[in-house]
């Protein structure tokens, strides 16, 4: 019986440290500890390199303790999935900001209720920028979107070592952008 950490940031300005130092000031005795840094809180659980490590890594009887809700992830689906997941294989889900521990009935229920608003206030920033975006077109503006993470001599640089077979998840660090924005710009480079 292990205690693991998961330790996740979704930019390049954060770092896992604070996560890491809460966990330790917490009383825990992390046995090993996974993170993803930095990955899209949008980016699924199941596409994250250290989810992925994580998550093999875990058997029953261990307790995995993670930081924040969504550092396991912004939708209810996804939350909830990895958390069936978890509770199906025997392992302990402590969620130190929440003060969750899955090992309780108040804590499973109110892991669902947290996860459901974690969603919802994810909705209301969508349609806030939809609305954004429509006032802008109205006004005579046109929307442009988000400008581009990279330069385009940048990309080039990013499909050639893509190219050359080097591991995405390296890139993605290296380039300060998320491993599904290297496969965006290797394959929207290569189709056009």
């Amino acid at each position: 019986m292990s205690i693991i950490s998961y330790l996740h940031v979704s930019t390049a300005e954060q770092t896992v440290e604070n996560q890491r130092q809460a966990i330790t000031a917490a009383g825990w005795r992390v046995d090993k500890e996974f993170a993803d840094e930095p990955t899209s809180g949008t980016t699924t659980a199941g596409s994250r390199d250290g989810w992925a490590e994580c998550s093999k890594h875990l058997h029953e009887g261990d307790t995995l303790v993670v930081y924040a809700l969504d550092r396991l992830g912004r939708s209810t689906v996804d939350v909830l999935t990895q958390i069936n997941a978890l509770s199906a294989r025997g392992v302990r889900l402590v969620i130190l900001m929440q003060g969750f521990d899955t090992e309780t009935s108040v804590g499973k229920l109110a892991l669902t209720m947290f996860a459901a608003f974690a969603e919802f206030e994810h909705g209301i920033r969508k349609e806030r920028q939809r609305e954004r975006i429509a006032r802008a077109r109205s006004e005579g503006g046109k929307y442009l979107g988000r400008k581009p993470k990279l330069t385009i001599e940048q990309r080039a640089e990013l499909k050639r070592r893509f190219n050359a077979g080097e591991n995405r998840s390296q890139l993605a660090r290296e380039f300060g952008i998320d491993r599904v924005t290297v496969h965006r710009y290797c394959t929207a480079a290569t189709s056009s």
